[in-house]
């Protein structure tokens, strides 16, 4: 801009020194012949020489330097976090399966049961309905089944090697063998490294909140009970008010405590609130209104996930929507994930996978406490740093029992089967027990399945 500038200046300046000479060429002094005037020529160098510089800064004002504009500052993107939480039902050992467990004196091993689910077993957080007690007199002593309960140390290092790291203690067994069998099983749940929710042995351990943090989102979990079998006397009247907790579940009378426990949870820091009920009655396949009632007051008072569970048999599962448009999921009851409970005997399960697809009812009947399901929730932490959850799975299973020894590959074999797509594993061969699994899928799927909620396929 500069050199234009005194570029224009200079051709000004040229052409009036032209237009002077020009007039003094036109008006004559004689009559005698015009000199000639030579044209004047300026190299182009000079247009740089000082006095045009002088001329430029003195006359025309410089342009000032131009503003320099700041670019608005981006807010960096903030990631989405997400978690995987898993859930199974009743961990339920009968006398059978601590039978086939057994490897030498008072020694066991659990880990063969599990070997064909644990792949499945992939949450951050997987989490399951321990039944009964653990090694509650110790050194594996006095190991007991129906109706007061003392399962092997074994069945812990079992489940961790399917891959759950978190427990529900508190249930109708939790006194089975009194307050120091209760104290026990706590101590060996910190002995094996697994983390739990619902007994506690004092005062601290029932006022400490259950928090996990899994990939920055702080899940609070919170056990209730609505039985103990009327064992209570086996524990000190003052241990009472603090060994498990205890709600109704015919009645709406402890929803209020039980929204201020869900706050207090929140408070401590949950972000995530999962509640674990052990309740209703056993062996149905639906639970009654007044659960339901409960459920869906908990989820509209905070909870994002009800765990049920204590029939052995599956009820159904559903989204409850609250009136802002989020959403909770409750599981009315998770069904037997691990047990022999229906006193199957080689006779038994042959007459029940014998009688073939067209009359499956005795199969029924007898089998469904051996049906369960491997629930899934993908939750997530979205861009406005709310927590919800996106997606919710189920995956089928069967605990199966097998006598003749060909299937599983070990006499009298206990093993729990993810039902994919309603099909055994390809290596189960037995066309009796692979409809034993088709029944089981099409009991679950019909009885927990609902919309927005997938099923496991093969695909």
């Amino acid at each position: 801009m500069k050199r234009f500038r005194k570029l224009l200046i200079l051709s000004i300046a040229l052409l009036l020194l032209q237009g002077c000479s020009q007039s003094q060429a036109d008006t004559p002094e004689s009559e005698s012949e015009p000199e000639l005037v030579e044209e004047v020529t300026t190299p182009t160098d000079e247009y740089e020489t000082e006095s045009i510089d002088e001329i430029a800064e003195n006359d025309i004002e410089l342009e000032s330097e131009p503003e320099l504009i700041e670019e608005p500052e981006v807010e960096p993107e903030v990631e989405t976090a997400g978690i995987r939480i898993q859930f199974v039902g009743d961990i339920f050992l009968h006398q059978g399966p601590m039978d086939v467990a057994r490897t030498g004196d008072r020694t066991y091993d659990f880990r063969p049961f599990f070997t064909h689910i644990k792949s499945f077993i992939d949450g951050d957080l997987a989490i399951a309905n321990m039944e009964v007690p653990v090694d509650a007199q110790g050194g594996n002593e006095q190991l007991s089944s129906f109706p007061l309960f003392n399962a092997p140390f074994e069945i812990l290092d079992g489940l961790q090697y399917a891959g759950f790291n978190h427990l529900i203690s508190a249930n109708n067994h939790s006194f089975d063998k009194g307050f120091e069998g209760l104290i026990n099983t706590v101590n060996n749940f910190e002995r094996a490294g697994i983390a739990h929710t619902g007994m506690s042995r004092n005062w601290d351990d029932f006022n400490t909140p259950t928090l996990i943090d899994k990939d920055g989102i702080q899940v609070g979990i919170i056990s209730y009970t609505d039985s103990v079998n009327g064992e209570e006397w086996r524990v000190p009247e003052a241990s009472l008010a603090y060994a498990v907790r205890r709600f109704r579940s015919d009645s709406l009378d402890d929803i209020p405590r039980m929204i201020e426990d869900m706050e207090g949870l929140r408070e401590a820091g949950a972000e995530f609130v999962i509640v674990a009920l052990h309740w209703g009655a056993e062996y149905g396949d639906a639970p009654v209104e007044m659960q339901r009632v409960i459920a869906r007051q908990l989820i509209d008072a905070g909870a994002d996930v009800i765990m049920g569970k204590h029939s052995h048999t599956v009820h159904p599962v559903e989204w409850h929507y609250r009136e802002d448009g989020s959403r909770g999921f409750i599981m009315y009851s998770l069904g037997n994930f691990m047990a022999d409970q229906t006193r199957l005997t080689a006779a038994s399960v042959s007459a029940q996978i014998s009688t073939g697809t067209d009359n499956l009812m005795g199969m029924y009947f007898a089998g469904r406490t051996q049906f369960g399901m491997l629930v899934s929730l993908d939750i997530t932490r979205d861009t406005n740093n709310e927590i919800r959850i996106d997606t919710a799975n189920i995956l089928p299973t069967l605990c199966m029992r097998d006598f003749s020894g060909s299937t599983l590959g070990t006499l009298d074999g206990v093993s729990v089967m993810p039902l994919v797509g309603g099909e055994m594993p390809d290596f189960v061969t037995d066309e009796q027990m692979r409809t034993w699994g088709r029944v089981a899928y099409e009991h679950v799927v019909n009885i927990a399945g609902s919309g927005d909620i997938t099923v496991t396929s093969a695909d």
